[in-house]
């Protein structure tokens, strides 16, 4: 007797959890809102070797002319060494590149807690061999607000159009762990020599906001690139991750 009580329990729990996860609502038509993205990222921090503390400043630009990167360093008595060059996202880190000829011309800033360490191939330390860290500086950086707008059509259909994304990028939606996640595949670009770049993925998770029936809160945005192995072979590797504290919302219109 018990344990047929445990099994009618049991099914009841099942019974419960299948209608929980059919009483989410799909979506449907164009809903429309706007992310915010840093536009200009200001990092600070100091770097210490042969007992002399030096300080560090990079900064990140997303320009019209590409993304763009300063680095200053500043050493006591000595001139400040400014080297400008480009930026980009890559494999779970920022890559940072310079043409000017000297040494290191690649750096690597990766996200540790608050904080990005500074780094090279070769590897950055101070004397006490801690990571050299920089911080954000809230006042010197700048965000914009750019315009996102999602269609959901039928047959699992989407179509995504801002969100820095200057046309409409037709893609596919579906239900996964309890979020709705769009996906859409920018455009291949035309590479060096001629060769066609691997086209990258926008994701995009969201999920009803709980205080209204037809507004979607967006949770993140992650950027899927292929990236190749040393033997050429090709593995789909996260880019970027973009996760927002607080949640754009997304109104049907």
């Amino acid at each position: 007797m018990f344990a047929e009580i445990k099994f009618i329990r049991f099914y009841a729990f099942l019974s419960l959890l299948a209608f929980n996860s059919c009483s989410k609502q799909d979506p449907d038509g164009t809903y429309k809102g706007s992310i915010s993205d840093w536009v200009h990222e200001v990092f600070e921090g100091t770097l210490t070797a042969g007992g002399i503390t030096s300080r560090l400043k990079v900064i990140l630009k997303q320009t019209p002319d590409g993304m763009l990167v300063e680095m200053k360093f500043s050493q006591p008595g000595k001139e400040d060494i400014l080297r400008r060059g480009k930026w980009e996202s890559g494999d779970g880190k920022r890559i940072l590149r310079f043409f000017d000829g000297k040494e290191p011309s690649e750096y690597f800033l990766i996200k540790r807690g608050a904080r990005v360490a500074f780094q090279s191939k070769k590897g950055i330390s101070n004397d006490d061999g801690s990571l050299v860290l920089l911080m954000r500086n809230e006042g010197l950086s700048r965000k914009a607000a750019y315009p996102l707008s999602i269609t959901f059509e039928g047959d699992g259909k989407a179509t995504v159009n801002g969100g820095g994304v200057a046309q409409d990028l037709p893609g596919e939606w579906k239900w996964s762990s309890g979020d709705i996640v769009v996906m859409v595949t920018l455009p291949r670009e035309e590479g060096p020599k001629g060769t066609t770049e691997q086209p990258e993925d926008y994701k995009y998770y969201l999920d009803w906001a709980d205080d209204s029936h037809n507004e979607l809160e967006l949770e993140k945005m992650v950027i899927l690139k292929p990236f190749f192995n040393e033997d050429g072979s090709k593995r789909q590797s996260w880019m970027s991750s973009l996760k927002f504290q607080e949640r754009p919302r997304l109104k049907k219109h």
